[in-house]
């Protein structure tokens, strides 16, 4: 019998972490083959001319490893090693209202920056600017978040400040998105810097995806906005939540078993359980 394999997969044959008895494979250093087929990821067994090895079908496997990618390090760190390269980067955007309190918006990046894994770019999104230019002695000056986010040492940051206020937070979101959205971040996640983000969000985040194998198109947030996790191929495939259509309610029109790909935030970050 013929397998048919995806195109998008991943060969254990030459990772470092697959484990042999001579030339048949056995297992993985690492756990992740059983990782893999607990979520229900189908390993396919084959064998060329060398070796009998799996296959990963229908996944990139982020922890794979040849000897050439660990080259010059002792063997006996690989797996330390690649535990802590393996982290889910993400893009973090902090919604600032006209009304926002100043040590709000500092609270929020200091919990982001506490984070076990901190976001690779923090957006500030500023709709108090057209406040702050008819009234500068009573909203904060643009400078300010500047400086908040500099002194927050993020490992990439921005501000974007808003000249209309009609646009709704999903349509920021997408004008936020569409300035990054060629950056390798595979995720976004979305907060009001009046929300208390739990100490244990980005580990819960990183677990789902790397652990649990959550194949995550867009998760839902614990109100309209607070917590929305996004994949960026999900955002792009489907415009976002342009023409005034929630992102969510495309995938479910217009994507092939749509609801799989749709997560409740509790089940991916339980600390935001509703």
């Amino acid at each position: 019998m013929t397998k048919e394999i995806s195109t998008i997969h991943t060969s254990c044959k030459t990772c470092v972490f697959a484990k042999w008895e001579k030339s048949t494979q056995v297992g993985c250093k690492l756990g992740k083959l059983k990782d893999y087929e607990d979520a229900g990821i189908e390993i396919v067994s084959v064998r060329d001319e060398d070796k009998e090895f799996d296959i990963i079908d229908g996944r990139f496997c982020m922890f794979f490893r040849n000897e050439r990618l660990m080259e010059g390090l002792p063997k006996d760190t690989w797996e330390k090693i690649v535990k802590l390269q393996t982290k889910v980067p993400y893009h973090a955007m902090i919604i600032v209202d006209k009304d926002t309190e100043f040590k709000n918006i500092k609270r929020s990046l200091i919990k982001l920056k506490s984070q076990k894994i901190s976001p690779n770019l923090v957006t500030i999104i500023n709709k108090s600017y057209t406040s702050y230019v008819n009234d500068p002695e009573n909203y904060i000056a643009p400078s300010k978040f500047l400086e908040l986010l500099g002194n927050a040492e993020f490992h990439q940051y921005s501000l974007k400040n808003i000249y209309d206020d009609e646009l709704d937070d999903r349509a920021l979101v997408d004008l936020v998105f569409d300035g990054v959205k060629d950056k390798p971040l595979p995720f976004y996640v979305v907060f009001n810097a009046e929300f208390d983000i739990p100490e244990e969000f980005s580990d819960e985040l990183n677990n789902s995806v790397l652990i649990k194998m959550m194949q995550l198109g867009f998760v839902k947030p614990v109100d309209d906005i607070n917590g929305m996790i996004v994949n960026k191929t999900t955002h792009k495939k489907h415009g976002g939540n342009a023409f005034g259509v929630a992102l969510e309610d495309k995938i479910l029109k217009y994507e092939e078993n749509g609801e799989k790909f749709i997560y409740e935030i509790g089940d991916v970050c339980p600390s935001m359980k509703k």
